[in-house]
């Protein structure tokens, strides 16, 4: 009887540990977002908590530095400086329409009104948004 009773203890522990690891989506580093109807107020929250920040230099030497900064109401603003080695500098500040793509929220489509852009494979957390803009790896830091 005890042997029975402890097997059945030790089935019933390792079925809540598979449940309870496989009932989020873990994105990606220190949140969390579930699979329930919260998501895309989760999601859309964090996204417009702050600016994504960002910064790189090119294979020609020019230094970037973007800002991206999302609004609930679906707009947006993005910012890029670029200076080149011989201190030419360039800005803009474009705006722009944005949306989820997908519903899982790790794509978004940026609408500048005579162009698109796409952010795929989002991952955030932990003050980072990391994730591909039009095919190429970008890593912003949250301010």
């Amino acid at each position: 009887m005890k042997t029975t009773r402890r097997k059945f203890y030790y089935i019933v522990a390792i079925l809540s540990l598979i449940v309870t690891l496989s009932s989020c989506e873990y994105v990606g580093l220190g949140i969390e977002f579930g699979n329930g109807p919260g998501d895309y107020r989760e999601t859309t929250d964090y996204l417009c908590s702050r600016t994504w920040t960002d910064e790189w230099t090119d294979d020609y030497g020019i230094y970037y530095y973007q800002e991206l900064r999302f609004y609930p109401d679906n707009t947006g603003i993005d910012y890029l400086y670029s200076e080149d080695r011989y201190g030419n500098r360039q800005e803009s500040t474009l705006n722009f329409a944005w949306d989820w793509w997908n519903s899982s929220y790790t794509s978004i489509r940026l609408n500048y009104g005579s162009r698109y852009s796409y952010m795929d494979n989002i991952q955030m957390g932990g003050n980072q948004l990391n994730c591909l803009l039009d095919n190429y790896p970008a890593y912003f830091i949250g301010k």
